[in-house]
């Protein structure tokens, strides 16, 4: 038997136990849930000793074989899918902090290229790393006219620009609108794409493909007018980013802002399964074992989940070939709204490969649900 020993917060080492007191199943109990409480609290990895292990699913490194049940970010286990659902969307001033990544960056052409298509990483050069010269967002409207410039104040010459936005889902683009300023009034116009890689981020060339365009408004563009799409789309496909190009011909300045982009993305839609089950990683003992204990922490997410019929515990010692099934006993609870339960002392066929598997029964949306937030083996 042994113990997880602390230092400054830290799990530093497993030290050994007198004699005699890792035969007894309450201390083994105690230590399971001592030690959930501390990974709980620190949000360490799943760690096993010669007769320990704790996994509070900070990670899925330590579960295998999920059967209609998905790992949460929130770091608990349940009886769940996630879908992707087509979802038609705009990205504005409201909500674009959830669907764009980072921050727009912006890159200018060398002079006398012929369009967008020309953009590549070895001769473009990096103007902006964030929202503007002037620190204004895109996605939003500036106090005033002045504060507009989203690229270096005015340009002398004939000027190309693509802005790329790295979005949170993939995008299947369907509009975009924006108020532009064009400074002289020559000629003067745009577009979107929908863009399958960062060529800037590559180490070699990546011209940009023309993809899922949409052409914008061209010559004399007034200030303060909202200009919105035209031209044809490619609705079907969806891009992780969107690259908004601009140019001009002569001697003119540009700025834009009130940026918006429509279009159908995927977002993720859970599903609670009726039933679902995971296993963990084997585990491998130092010696033979022919009974096993677990303490188990979850919650109930919605109704009451009854132990051994919405929530089962199987162990087994010889890597899942025979699985004994427990009979789970409610413990005091684990923290405010947090559940524990265990077995002790379970027999099992003998061996040294040990698993737990955990199944999840009678789940409904809003009705039933039962998140495990923790397992501790005992062995």
């Amino acid at each position: 038997m042994s113990i997880v020993k602390l230092n400054n917060n830290a799990l530093t080492s497993v030290t050994a136990l007198p004699s005699g007191v890792g035969s007894d199943p309450n201390v083994k109990t105690d230590l399971a849930r001592l030690g959930l409480r501390v990974f709980a609290n620190q949000n360490l990895v799943a760690t096993n000793s010669d007769s320990l292990s704790y996994d509070v699913f900070q990670d899925s490194t330590a579960i295998t074989n999920l059967t209609n049940a998905i790992r949460n970010d929130g770091e608990y286990m349940y009886a769940g899918t996630l879908t992707n659902v087509d979802t038609s969307i705009t990205i504005n001033s409201s909500n674009y902090t959830t669907y764009v990544k980072s921050d727009p960056r912006q890159y200018s052409s060398a002079l006398g290229q012929s369009g967008e298509a020309d953009f590549n990483q070895a001769s473009d050069t990096f103007v902006q790393g964030n929202f503007g010269t002037k620190g204004e967002n895109i996605f939003t409207s500036p106090a005033s006219s002045t504060a507009w410039e989203y690229n270096n104040d005015r340009f002398t010459d004939d000027y190309r620009a693509m802005t790329i936005i790295e979005l949170t889902y993939p995008m299947a683009f369907t509009g975009v609108s924006g108020r532009w300023r064009n400074g002289s009034g020559n000629s003067m116009a745009w577009n979107l794409y929908g863009i399958s890689s960062d060529g800037y981020t590559q180490n070699t060339v990546a011209g940009y493909p023309n993809i899922s365009q949409a052409s914008g408004n061209s010559g004399g563009m007034s200030n303060g007018t909202t200009y919105t799409s035209a031209g044809t789309w490619n609705n079907s496909t969806k891009y992780p980013y969107a690259g908004i190009f601009v140019r001009h011909s002569s001697a003119n300045g540009f700025m834009y802002d009130t940026l918006t982009l429509s279009g159908t993305i995927g977002l993720p839609t859970e599903t609670i399964n009726a039933t679902g089950s995971f296993e963990s990683n084997t585990i491998t003992a130092p010696s033979s074992t022919s009974k096993m204990g677990a303490v188990i922490t979850y919650s109930n997410n919605a109704g009451v989940n009854a132990l051994n019929s919405d929530l089962v515990l199987q162990l087994s010692a010889d890597n899942g070939s025979n699985y004994s099934t427990a009979t789970l006993t409610a413990l005091p609870d684990f923290a405010t709204g947090v559940k524990c339960c265990q077995v002790q002392d379970l027999s099992v066929t003998a061996g040294t490969q040990l698993k737990y598997k955990i199944s999840f029964a009678n789940q409904s949306s809003n009705s039933k649900e039962c998140r495990v937030t923790g397992v501790s083996l005992q062995y």
